[in-house]
């Protein structure tokens, strides 16, 4: 992408894609909070956590899977564990480190969320027609952030 019209349009595009993405994020986050009494973040968090089973995750994993810091993955559980929905336990491999697993109040309290949220996003994508859906997936899946941390732009 080298001319200057292409490159507007790709700007275009990704103001596009950040106005629908931080939309949808707070309209569902309003939701949560309205209905549930929790944000989209420890909505991640109890999502992360029902995909990973009773295994459970460790805190490292845990954060990788939010893409956050330590400390915001921290603080966003703290809530969770106070109200029993979380589970906090010593890697019985090492105790140094944490495992984090849903409690039965959190795999309730989840799929209730998780049943909300998927209306929200259905309606939300009401006015697209599975192929438009198939085809929004396969072009946001090329795009590539990575090519930018291997620009020479970036280097200092």
């Amino acid at each position: 992408m080298s001319g200057t019209g292409e490159s507007r349009e790709a700007v275009r595009a990704w103001l596009a894609l950040l106005n629908a993405s931080r939309g949808l994020e707070k309209a569902v986050d309003a939701g949560m909070r309205t209905r549930f009494g929790h944000s989209i973040s420890r909505f991640d968090v109890l999502s992360a956590l029902d995909r990973a089973g009773a295994a459970g995750l460790r805190a490292g994993a845990l954060t990788e899977r939010l893409m956050v810091s330590d400390g915001a993955t921290t603080q966003v559980t703290a809530p969770l564990i106070r109200e029993g929905l979380v589970k906090r336990a010593a890697d019985p491999n090492d105790g140094r480190v944490a495992i984090f697993t849903l409690t039965r109040k959190g795999e309730k309290i989840f799929a209730d969320m998780a049943g909300e949220h998927r209306a929200w996003i259905d309606e939300a994508f009401a006015g697209l027609s599975p192929a438009q859906l198939k085809t929004l997936r396969r072009l946001l899946a090329d795009i590539d952030p990575a090519k930018i941390a291997r620009s020479k732009r970036t280097a200092a």
